[in-house]
């Protein structure tokens, strides 16, 4: 059998009470006295094995909800869930954690409640050890641990499991930078290695990465389902129309990130002539990249966007060396086919897998002026014959 998950008319509906008492009412009257919310509404689709699939949407969209009645932690209201194989999951990481155990004590007793045996644990202890890098404190109480710490050992046990579905909720979230590094790396090694996977964040970039298909809700229905790009790109055409609607209430909730506190900075992205090209000049883009020291290697990449965040096209140095320290960076589009309108360079700092983004950073925007009636986005060579 090839198809690894299987999920057909699914829904998740619960009951909210206006007050404490309307339950009690509700079980003497044997009346309704609930009003029914869906999570969940009737969502289908099929997987099959060794495909990965991203799941995105807004906050409440039913994404957590979804994620958790595959990986057997919450039941259905109506329809089918088929999964053929062992699945693991990193949803709330730690969340069986016992702060007065030590961290050796709670590697079994988080093991366990993951389905593995004692003698599996004991088994895989070194390599748990070596991912989760918290040396002699796992001998101590997990009261005493750091968050970081806490995460890291919980991550460790729960990617110890060899399952044939991996179920990933936003765990690229947690931990700090290098943590976060291990885990896209791990959760790679899964797909290398012919598992299926369900992945779900808000980092879209990870998403395409790391996906061939992707499932978005809205507001608890499948609002499209299919190929990455494809859906990720009506995802984000939404997000745009949203925030355009909406640019005051955004800038209220702007969250300011320390750059001091990323390894690798681009500090500058030019382009140039500035601000006017023409159909078939010369583009030369500048990147000046700065950092703290020499420990993380990267790569640059860029994406040509129309102001609509229309992506036009995207490079990097393939056959390039890894980068390392303050550099420079020259790109040229020679004879750029552009048609009129007004766009922008994105460029991005990598790590050597091009799955973390140290940083990124748009050029101002720069204007192709309008010179004939012809409509498009690029100038194709072509021959008229007749």
């Amino acid at each position: 059998m090839n198809t690894a998950i299987s999920v057909k008319n699914l829904s998740k509906n619960y009951k909210l009470y206006d007050r404490p008492s309307s339950r009690l009412k509700e079980l003497l009257l044997r009346r309704p006295f609930h009003k029914e919310f869906a999570a969940l509404d009737n969502i289908s689709f099929e997987l099959a094995k060794g495909e990965t699939i991203g799941i995105i949407g807004e906050n409440g969209a039913g994404k957590t909800t979804l994620l958790k009645i595959l990986a057997k932690t919450l039941s259905p209201t109506y329809g089918t869930v088929t999964i053929n194989g062992k699945v693991s999951s990193l949803l709330e990481l730690g969340s069986g954690f016992h702060p007065e155990f030590t961290g050796m004590e709670n590697i079994y007793f988080y093991g366990a409640l993951l389905g593995l045996s004692r003698n599996e644990l004991s088994r895989k202890i070194d390599e748990i050890l070596e991912f989760a890098e918290i040396g002699d404190f796992i001998n101590y109480p997990l009261k005493t641990y750091s968050s970081g710490m806490h995460v890291r050992l919980a991550f460790s046990v729960a990617t110890a499991i060899d399952p044939d579905v991996l179920v990933v909720d936003e765990a690229l979230s947690v931990g700090d930078l290098y943590f976060q590094k291990k885990s896209i790396n791990k959760i790679l090694s899964f797909k290398e290695r012919g598992k299926t996977i369900v992945f779900c964040s808000h980092a879209i970039y990870y998403i395409n990465q790391l996906c061939k298909k992707v499932l978005w809700l809205k507001n608890g229905k499948t609002e499209m389902f299919g190929n990455h790009y494809e859906v990720t790109q009506a995802y984000e055409k939404y997000q745009l129309e949203k925030r355009s609607d909406n640019k005051d209430s955004d800038n209220e909730n702007v969250v300011v990130v320390d750059v001091s506190l990323r390894p690798v900075l681009i500090e500058e992205v030019q382009t140039s002539p500035f601000p006017n090209l023409k159909t078939g000049d010369n583009m030369k883009v500048k990147i000046k990249v700065i950092t703290h020291d020499d420990l993380h290697p990267y790569k640059i990449a860029v994406i040509l966007k129309r102001i609509d965040d229309l992506d036009v096209t995207s490079t990097y140095d393939r056959d390039g060396e890894l980068l390392r320290g303050d550099h420079d960076i020259n790109l040229e589009f020679p004879s750029i086919q552009l048609k009129a309108g007004t766009y922008f360079i994105r460029a991005y700092a990598l790590d050597e897998n091009m799955l973390h983004i140290y940083d990124t950073k748009d050029s101002l925007l720069f204007n192709i002026p309008k010179e004939s009636i012809e409509v498009g986005l690029v100038e194709l060579p072509c021959k008229w014959i007749i």
